[in-house]
């Protein structure tokens, strides 16, 4: 079932962001292809790849990490590796598309969510009759409850619960509908969102924590158990195409199809089997070797491409994929308090000559990030950057900006505030990459250019989160990868009591236009807001944008309807009821 594009991106709208280290991970030469299979998909992103399938058939899949549980509700299990290996189980509500057109999973629901008032804000669910947890147990309103307490954030109903993403703060009840098929969530009063239809209502089953003798319902410290059992315990329950039919945490997972899968999909294959790996090396060995049958990983290496590009046996394409690089500032730095130092670091950076260094050499046509929320090529996409000129290596707009603020050069060519001090601060990014390494000397070489002595000060990529969750850094180089909707992210990435706003801006009218944002229920309207409230980033230049970050799919090439999705997390196995052997 299909919907007309609705002008965001992803299921669970205040899903929480993933972050990576940032950049490519080798120097070398490489590009995109165009092999059988995927020769269509940037022109046909959502079909490419598509055929027949053969009945019957194992796949095997390699993933790039590893994963600690099964319960993606919890902060610290909401890795894309966590979200991968529950796709083919999980009741997700639906995914987004290649072309961001929102796709019902119509093994749960028989039809989209139904918005039934504005104020309050209430939401009907209308379940598919056929629906189960893969145990003869139907989907039911304890089910929808157990999601609302789980991503509640609240010590009242789960105690000492650490949601990714407090997605259901906002509900006041859920009650049975008009018809036995049908659940209405209700939110509290002055609770509004454009993404309403995209909420995450449902996670574990509520019968499973009642049989594991879990008062979930009425003991909140009770429910938190039920949290950590889920996360512990391989699933014995399935809502999708699959069940875990067996599993070492952290190294694999052995699926066979469900049987009382309600979705549209016909399963073909008879088992799937995803296995954790430590390296995209040791992935496209296994494919040389045909011990596994294809990966969608989520780095990239140039060095990587080269030998895929020389193994016959393996199909593979280069495209941007779902995270996104960044150069952040942190404004209570001494001298980066100022906006107009800040404005003119971003326009002395040569965010062309960056990418050309380093993404290029694994993504050809590799190209500037031109708006925060939305991609180049997204129907929602306004350039706001290039008129400021921040990524543009303009040196003498750079010097023209620090001028008019006061700021001077002495005799040397070093850089003086107004108050005469010399203008020098500190870059931070992870260690072990040649890719990151180069980036960091670019900048250093850009900034020296109008006089900022920059100490280049590298970190183990283990200490990424450290790092920045403290804002120890005046400068910073990493990526966020997140599902792509835009109102949760928004708040998330630049509201000024966000633990996620590391570079610590304090911007009151940004605060208020993310309040206006946040409440707006028009998706045509809340992408106008979304889009001032860039431009309003922008202008407090402590965010400079650098490139949607390269991925590759690479698969033997007999899997059919296989291909890869930047909208999802669950990148290839976004539709893995779909997947096959080619039929001769």
């Amino acid at each position: 079932m299909r919907a007309g594009r609705p002008g965001i991106g992803a299921v669970g709208t205040a899903a929480a962001l993933v972050m990576v280290a940032g950049g490519t991970t080798a120097c070398g030469s490489g590009e995109g292809a165009g092999d059988p299979g995927f020769q269509h998909c940037a022109t046909d992103p959502v079909t490419c790849n598509s055929g027949e399938r053969a009945d019957g058939g194992e796949v095997t899949w390699g993933i790039d990490g590893s994963w600690t549980g099964w319960n993606p509700n919890l902060s610290a299990e909401y890795t894309v590796y966590t979200l991968q290996i529950t796709a083919p189980y999980w009741p997700w509500v639906g995914q987004f598309d290649q072309e961001g057109d929102f796709v019902l999973n119509d093994g749960v629901f028989a039809k989209e969510p139904t918005l039934l008032s504005e104020h309050p804000m209430q939401v009907e669910y209308t379940l598919n009759p056929d629906a189960t947890w893969g145990d003869g147990t139907g989907i039911g309103i304890d089910d929808f409850v157990y999601n609302w307490y789980a991503r509640s954030g609240s010590e009242a109903r789960c105690q000492g619960c650490t949601p990714a993403a407090a997605s259901a703060a906002g509900v006041e009840s859920v009650e049975a509908g008009a018809a036995a098929d049908k659940i209405v969530v209700t939110y509290g009063p002055g609770y509004s969102s454009s993404e309403w239809k995209y909420e995450p209502v449902l996670s574990n089953p509520a019968h499973i924590a009642e049989e594991q003798g879990f008062d979930w319902e009425h003991d909140p410290a009770a429910m938190a158990a039920a949290e950590a059992y889920f996360s512990a315990t391989v699933p014995t329950w399935s809502t999708g195409p699959f069940k875990v039919d067996d599993a070492a945490t952290g190294e694999y997972a052995v699926y066979t199809p469900n049987d009382e899968w309600a979705g549209s999909t016909e399963v073909t294959l008879d088992k799937l089997t995803v296995k954790s790996f430590d390296s995209v090396d040791s992935i496209i060995t296994e494919l040389r070797q045909g011990t596994i049958d294809g990966a969608s990983p989520n780095g990239i290496s140039a060095e990587n491409v080269a030998t895929l590009a020389t193994a016959q046996e393996i199909a593979f394409d280069i495209a941007p994929g779902p995270g996104w690089g960044h150069i952040d500032l942190n404004t209570q730095n001494e001298f980066l308090q100022d906006p107009a130092l800040r404005t003119a670091v971003f326009q002395a950076i040569d965010l062309e000559e960056l990418i050309s260094r380093t993404y290029a050499n694994v993504q050809s046509d590799a190209a500037r990030k031109l708006n925060h929320l939305f991609r180049n090529d997204s129907a929602q996409f306004t350039d706001h950057l290039t008129a400021t000129g921040q990524g543009a290596g303009d040196m003498e707009l750079a010097r023209s900006t620090l001028e008019q603020a006061g700021y001077t050069w002495d005799g040397d060519g070093r850089l003086h505030d107004p108050d005469g001090e010399r203008v020098a601060f500190n870059y931070r990014y992870a260690d072990g990459s040649d890719d990151r390494q180069t980036m960091a000397d670019l900048v250093a070489f850009n900034l020296g250019d109008i006089g900022i002595e920059l100490e280049l000060k590298p970190f183990a990529v283990a200490d990424l989160g450290p790092t920045i969750s403290s804002s120890d850094f005046d400068m910073v180089n990493y990526g966020w990868t997140s599902a792509p909707v835009f109102v949760s992210r928004a708040d998330q990435y630049w509201a000024s009591d966000s633990a996620s706003n590391y570079g610590r801006n304090a911007d009151p009218e940004l605060d208020a236009m993310l309040a206006a944002l946040a409440s707006e229920v028009d998706p045509d309207k809340a992408v106008e807001q979304a889009n001032a409230i860039v431009a309003r980033v922008i202008e407090d230049a402590y965010v400079l944008p650098t490139v949607d970050t390269p991925v590759a799919i690479m698969t033997a090439e007999d899997l059919v309807n296989v291909r890869d999705n930047w909208a999802s997390q669950q990148r290839a196995l976004y539709n893995v009821a779909e997947w096959g052997i080619r039929a001769d």
